[in-house]
């Protein structure tokens, strides 16, 4: 079947509301990460000398607050950019945004385990 040019389905924009919806869980995630997970360097408190895991290391214990402070700022600003967009790409980097901010919540949790 042949349909006339300029007739074929447009994808639909996004609501409001699921843009704001999305974009409030993402920017709550990213301050609940940029806050909280910073905190998880507390776990070193038990470490005595010559002690080798490797949370016990001051450049695991620097990683630890970095992989948060850089990955929720960042995060916040790809998922925005993604719902700010009209393109395709905006729910992916909004799901990206999401990815990192997973990550650093699996990765701080490996080092401190």
């Amino acid at each position: 079947m042949m349909s006339m040019p300029g007739t074929e389905p447009q994808p639909q924009p996004m609501s409001t509301g699921a843009k704001f919806l999305g974009g409030a869980v993402l920017w709550l995630f990213a301050a609940f990460t940029f806050c909280v997970l910073p905190i998880t360097v507390m776990a070193s408190d038990g470490c005595n000398e010559g002690d080798t895991q490797p949370i016990c290391s001051l450049a695991v214990q620097q990683a630890v607050v970095a992989i948060p402070m850089l990955t929720a700022p960042t995060a916040a600003i790809l998922g925005t950019w993604g719902f700010c967009s009209r393109r395709g790409v905006g729910l992916i980097a909004w799901m990206g945004a999401m990815l990192l901010l997973i990550g650093a919540w699996a990765a701080v949790k490996a080092i401190t385990e």
